[in-house]
């Protein structure tokens, strides 16, 4: 069964652990997110989206899911799309580049030539 939810986006600002209240040597795992709307928002739109998370979020259980962005090249999953990209410029092109015979460069050697006569 699909849920009713939209998925949302956004970038974990902060995880760490939070004392239960009713339990002295109990721990919550307490993250923060900053949501990715997909565009710049007024003020008022985003009171809006605010009150609108409140109503559908707080207080209720919720499932977050990893997203993994798989490299194209080897599979290796990735937490950002940012991430994969650095990979695939610093691991694969690097190899690539190295398995590529170089063009023959032309070397002019300095100094003066002898003209034969």
């Amino acid at each position: 069964m699909e849920s009713d939810y939209q998925k949302v986006k956004g970038v974990v600002g902060e995880v760490g652990l939070e004392r239960d209240g009713e339990r002295f040597n109990a721990f919550n795992v307490k993250i923060s997110m900053v949501v990715d709307s997909g565009k710049a928002m007024t003020l008022d739109q985003g009171e809006q989206l605010i009150k609108q998370f409140r109503k559908e979020l707080l207080g209720k259980k919720v499932e977050i899911a990893t997203i993994v962005v798989p490299c194209p090249v080897c599979g290796k999953g990735f937490n950002t799309e940012q991430g994969m990209k650095q990979h695939v410029r610093m691991v694969h092109e690097k190899r690539k580049k190295k398995t590529e015979p170089k063009a023959a460069k032309k070397t002019v050697k300095g100094g003066s030539r002898k003209k034969s006569a």
